[in-house]
């Protein structure tokens, strides 16, 4: 009883005061990778995870080149309209429930919060737009230990994932009659397999491992498609005493170009509404720091990220910097 009211109270504290993805950099991928490498899967029973991001936007970008946003709107003749600055939120409740001792489901739960500023012709101060939250797209997920060389601390482990990306979440939010942008909407409004493969190589106390993951996007009901997008994780976390570690990761994001069948999302005049503005390569690099609850099952994490090379699709507004925290419990 004591474990459960010490998790609810540390939940309690990082949710309280939020105000994430449903789409584009990130998304499910921040999620997946920070469940498999917080330990959910070990659980004998259940484990459980409360994840936070915290995404700033605001450097405007033309392939790799950095552009304010009046060049921008000089650019389109002066009647154009461009993000000022946008602050996307997400908490995620995860859960692991083992099934046999090589088969886990996760389960990962979003609650979004979308804040963005815009700057267009008609006024040259930035108008804040109404916030955009609700639930987001769920995501259902088997993960399979293909190969693990010992029960407990094993020094090599081989994880597959297949999954689907369930559309939970709103995608059809208006402001003024018009759709909000496809991006600021909490859901995607489609069914998307996603498939992943985790590999951990262990040198105590050095850990390194490989994520891998992979998401199929599919056109939604109002006609919009997202790009795929892949991802690539590369993590080496350090074990500098028995109950903190520190980590260093470079994480790789690809989305390909979203297409628009019905234009419900589509406007020339608009960067963030035009899907020639879809697209991207991005690497991160993420130091973390982790730590143990002593004689319980919880942990903590911080995790903060920095885009080290971005190249978009187009102009687009792109990553400034990101902030993840989680506390993880398992039973």
């Amino acid at each position: 009883m004591k474990k459960i009211i010490l998790f609810l109270f540390t939940v309690s504290i990082i949710a309280y005061g939020s105000n994430v993805f449903a789409s584009g950099e990130c998304g499910y991928s921040c999620c997946l990778a920070g469940a498999t490498g917080s330990g959910i899967t070990l659980a004998e029973n259940i484990g459980l995870s409360l994840q936070y991001e915290y995404s700033f936007m605001q450097t405007i970008k033309i392939g790799t080149k950095t552009i304010s946003p009046n060049a921008v709107i000089t650019q389109h003749g002066g009647n154009y309209e461009v993000p000022a600055e946008m602050i996307m939120e997400k908490a995620a409740l995860v859960a692991a429930v083992p099934v046999t001792n090589r088969l886990n489901i996760m389960v990962i739960a979003p609650y979004i919060i979308n804040d963005m500023k815009m700057l267009s012709s008609v006024k040259s101060t930035s108008m804040a737009m109404p916030e955009i939250t609700g639930f987001g797209d769920m995501s259902l997920i088997g993960l399979y230990n293909i190969y693990s060389d010992a029960p407990i601390r094993p020094e090599q482990r081989l994880t597959g994932g297949l999954g689907l990306q369930i559309p939970t979440g709103a995608n059809n939010v208006k402001i003024a009659g018009s759709y909000v942008h496809a991006m600021m909407q909490p859901g995607t409004g489609s069914w998307d397999p996603l498939i992943s493969l985790n590999y951990m190589r262990a040198f105590y106390p050095l850990v390194l491992q490989i994520n891998l993951s992979y998401l199929i996007s599919t056109e939604s009901a109002l006609g919009y498609m997202f790009g795929d997008q892949f991802t690539y994780d590369i993590v080496a976390n350090y074990q500098i005493s028995d109950y903190f570690n520190a980590g260093l990761q470079f994480n790789g994001i690809h989305t390909g170009k979203s297409t628009d069948f019905k234009g419900n999302y589509s406007d020339m005049m608009s960067l963030l509404n035009n899907v020639s503005n879809t697209g991207l390569d991005s690497i991160l690099i993420s130091p973390s720091i982790a730590a143990k609850i002593p004689n319980t099952g919880g942990s903590a994490m911080l995790k903060f990220q920095y885009p080290i090379f971005q190249s978009v699709k187009g102009t687009q507004q792109v990553l400034d910097w990101r902030l993840l925290a989680s506390v993880t419990w398992i039973y």
